[in-house]
């Protein structure tokens, strides 16, 4: 396992992508926001794997293969497969939207089954050709966190590193028992999966989008099996949902639904009468094309390669030609490097904006720097105030270190702002003290012109405008004395800016792991 901390933004894996801001962050990955640099700077989204075990890379092979094989407007599609870093790298579509978690919280109420089912019934038409291929494709981590909703109204399931696949008469244990509480079943807790565990996770899903209520544990259900009837949280459902429901959620997997498509039969019983009214059938209309059991989302093989790589591939199901929805989707659907159909130009993130620079923060600092403390030696002659302005040098390259790195970078950027700090500062500080000196002597002698008159008058006009900093022995060193005290002031420069660099860093990615985890 490498180091687990998040890729900073502008940082270029596999030759043209570029990270951008970080989207989540789980235990075992990441995923970012990213630019292809090969593909005309085209949106898509990067998801990090830590692990690079064998069976990690297995299981991340087997998410790229499932995503590369099928085609359809609620699944990502990926475009790239790669290792780098002592890290694994997918490259996806970019899908703009939010999760159903973060739009449940954002509104504070329960969604209506009005609108859930318009959004989930095209994913669990996708979910029922996984779970016909032989091997079946298990998702095994269906939640709100991971179904997408676009602008459009469409429903994305995402994450799929939790695949399995399941074979009913050669079926074991599987060493990767990863669970989310309330929405994994009790079997996927000891790694005994089938395809009605996603009955069971969606089934969940859905409990939670209508009532604000995870559903208990499966292993504390298992005990003492406290669920709540969903009508008693919210009596606007209709009793043929809640019956669904609950028998969706029943412990027992063998008292489930036998198939996603059962299930998704189930929810729209005809006996429910609820869409006739025109109202609601109205609001289904503004939402998209209606789904009927005999609409399922269309599946395609795509090519068995992402990226110039080789990527294996479960055998696709020969699956019924459906009717196309009447409007196009949103995004594109095919691989970046498919020549065969025109892609839809993605949107670059506006947040993916270039880092700002070491040498324009260094300068920008060094120079407010170098102005400052010259006109503090001007103003104050003490010599002490020579050493106030050297602390005050010091926490300008801290400064300078800390812009360059606030929103990210390599922690190299802070350090190279201090150097650059230290340089235009040092210029600076000497002519503006240089030029400061001339000034105020000439405003002497224009003051006091008679003392041009008097031997050595200008020598005592010099010594009362120059600093007295000036005749440290530091300021008058030569050769070797003088090249070891400039070069240990570029030094401090260098370490504070690395200093305020790492500053910076910390604020950072304290930002991005509060948005990670909301």
């Amino acid at each position: 396992m490498t180091d687990l901390l998040p890729l900073d933004p502008g940082i270029s894996i596999g030759g043209h992508y570029i990270t951008g801001a970080l989207i989540s962050r789980g235990g075992f990955g990441a995923v970012y926001q990213g630019i292809d640099t090969g593909e005309g700077n085209q949106a898509c989204a990067i998801k990090e794997t830590y692990d690079v075990t064998p069976a990690a890379r297995r299981q991340a092979l087997m998410e790229a293969a499932i995503l590369f094989t099928i085609r359809s407007r609620h699944l990502p599609q990926v475009y790239d497969a790669f290792e780098a870093n002592g890290r694994f790298y997918l490259v996806m579509q970019f899908i703009e939207g939010q999760t159903l978690l973060q739009l449940v919280k954002q509104r504070g109420a329960p969604c209506s089954e009005q609108e859930v089912l318009p959004w989930l019934l095209p994913v669990m038409y996708v979910l029922q050709e996984l779970h016909s291929r032989n091997p079946a494709v298990i998702h095994r981590d269906i939640k709100p966190g991971n179904i997408i909703l676009t602008p459009d109204h469409t429903a994305v399931l995402v994450d799929f590193g939790l695949t399995k696949l399941y074979d009913p008469d050669s079926d074991t244990q599987t060493m990767v028992r990863a669970v989310s509480e309330g929405f994994s079943p009790v079997e996927q807790y000891i790694g005994k999966t089938s395809p009605q565990s996603d009955i069971y996770a969606l089934a969940a899903t859905i409990y939670f989008l209508l009532t604000l209520r995870i559903p208990p544990t499966g292993i504390s259900r298992s005990v003492r099996d406290e669920l709540i009837a969903p009508r008693a949280l919210n009596p606007a459902l209709s009793p043929n949902i809640e019956r669904v429901l609950l028998k969706a959620l029943s412990m027992d997997s063998d008292q489930r639904y036998r198939s996603m498509d059962e299930f998704a039969q189930a929810l729209q019983n005809p006996g429910f009468t609820a869409y006739a009214d025109p109202t609601i059938a109205s609001y289904s209309s503004r939402l998209g094309p209606a789904y009927t059991p005999t609409e399922r989302a269309q599946v395609q093989s795509q090519p068995s390669s992402a990226g110039g790589r080789s990527i294996p591939r479960p055998a696709p199901t020969q699956v019924a030609p459906a009717r196309r929805p009447s409007h196009p989707p949103l995004y594109p659907l095919v691989p970046a490097n498919s020549p065969a159909l025109p892609q839809s130009p993605a949107r670059v993130p506006q947040n993916l904006q270039p880092l700002p620079s070491p040498f324009s923060k260094g300068c920008l600092w060094g120079l407010l720097q170098g102005v400052l403390s010259a006109l503090l030696v001007i103003a104050m002659k003490k010599e002490v105030y020579f050493y106030v302005a050297v602390v005050e040098g010091l926490l300008f390259y801290l400064v300078a270190g800390f812009f360059t790195m606030r929103k990210g970078g390599r922690s190299s950027r802070g350090a190279w702002a201090g150097f650059w700090a230290g340089i235009v500062s040092t210029l600076v500080f000497w002519i503006v003290l240089a030029a400061g000196i001339v000034i105020q002597l000439m405003q002497r002698i224009r003051i006091d012109a008679a003392s041009l008159q008097s031997p050595g008058a200008l020598s005592h006009e010099l010594l009362a405008v120059v600093p007295a900093f000036l005749n440290h022995p530091a300021t008058q060193a030569t050769g070797t004395s003088l090249t070891i005290f400039l070069v240990s002031g570029l030094l401090c420069a260098i370490g504070f800016g690395w200093l305020g660099g790492t500053l910076g860093t910390l604020r950072y990615r304290a930002k991005m792991q509060r948005k990670s985890y909301p």
